[in-house]
């Protein structure tokens, strides 16, 4: 599978949210995400399409980084089946690891400050 038949199913997917993810073209600045995910309620992420098994460049790893300080949400997709899953997490419908995470230390936080009834 090349990257180009991922990144026609990323756009065939999003409009199907009623979304556009039209691609990135930055003159000045090399190494930004391939596509835009542009979703319904204001909702946006940054796409880096790779064919199976390949990684993101140095310089693009650096842009994704600073994109994702800044606040914003970068993905990177290497297989059609990772593109169902990710726009589900754009559109909140999952919950990003580290927010699960910090969900379960605040129920544990609360369940040590009242204590176990046993």
């Amino acid at each position: 599978m090349r990257e180009k038949e991922i990144e026609r199913k990323l756009v065939v997917e999003v409009k199907k949210r009623g979304g556009i993810a039209p691609k990135w073209v930055s003159p000045g600045m090399a190494g930004v995400p391939d596509r835009l995910v542009l979703l319904p309620k204001g909702k946006i992420a940054f796409v880096e399409l790779k064919a199976p098994g390949e990684e993101p460049r140095e310089l693009q790893v650096s842009r994704h980084k600073f994109l994702r300080k800044l606040g914003f949400k970068v993905f990177v997709i290497d297989r059609k089946e990772s593109i169902e899953k990710m726009l589900d997490e754009i559109d909140g419908k999952i919950c990003p690891k580290k927010k699960v995470e910090k969900m379960l230390d605040e129920i544990d936080g609360k369940k040590k400050e009242g204590g176990d009834a046993k």
